[in-house]
């Protein structure tokens, strides 16, 4: 019987929660250098999935950014045991200037490097289509992800972010892939499927905790089982 994987030429990645995570050993170092607060790193991973729900909407609003990503962090340090919440918008203006400086998505995802070179032994050509401010390629580069890559497309760069189909239509156009053999993988609904969608590709959503259970689409729990999925 015939796979997904044996549908495919191409995967195209989502860089952010996908082949990085949010560090929240630096996050838990800026909280209690800044504010001596002894926040749980592991309170805080568990909660993220839950805050990833709010910066997951249908449309990429720019005036709205700062709002979504103040609540997905507000979410996040909240279930770091923070005390005094009057306190959690002075946390996040923190959090926001270290990020600029150097970002805080620098975590590789467990077994990235060997799940990446697995798809690559198994035929599979991979590039990443990332929203970002224009670091990610350098990041992936410093993490030794860029050589089983062909190329990394940053929004920042190319001037088009996800969900809008065009940014996966440079994609699809730089590799010469075939839309139809073509899998997207990200960790948001409405920015990655949709988005990959509708640019006639194939789509999968990487959902760790379980929370899209009834959305229609392929998900996997994290990139390390992406192998297994296609096989």
């Amino acid at each position: 019987m015939p796979t997904l994987g044996d549908t495919l030429d191409w995967i195209f990645l989502d860089a952010g929660n996908t082949l990085v995570h949010l560090d929240f050993l630096r996050v838990a170092g800026i909280l209690r250098e800044e504010f001596g607060l002894d926040a749980d790193p592991a309170a805080m991973e568990a909660a993220e999935p839950q805050a990833r729900i709010h910066v997951d909407l249908e449309r990429v609003d720019r005036d709205a950014e700062k709002e979504r990503w103040h609540t997905y962090f507000w979410t996040v340090l909240s279930a770091a045991g923070w005390p005094d919440r009057a306190r959690i918008p002075e946390a996040i203006r923190a959090l926001f200037a270290r990020n600029r400086i150097f970002t805080l998505w620098s975590r590789p995802a467990r077994a990235a490097a060997e799940t990446l070179e697995r798809l690559c032994a198994d035929g599979y050509e991979l590039a990443v289509i990332s929203n970002s401010d224009g670091s990610v390629e350098a990041m992936l580069e410093r993490l030794g992800l860029t050589k089983f890559l062909r190329f990394v497309i940053d929004s920042h760069l190319v001037g088009v972010e996800k969900p809008d189909p065009r940014i996966f239509r440079m994609a699809l156009d730089r590799s010469g892939a075939d839309p139809a053999r073509s899998l997207y993988v990200g960790d948001m609904f409405h920015i990655d499927v949709m988005g990959a969608r509708g640019a006639g590709m194939q789509a999968a959503l990487l959902d760790p905790a379980g929370l899209h259970a009834a959305r229609d689409c392929t998900r996997v729990r994290e990139i390390a089982d992406l192998p297994g999925m296609l096989s």
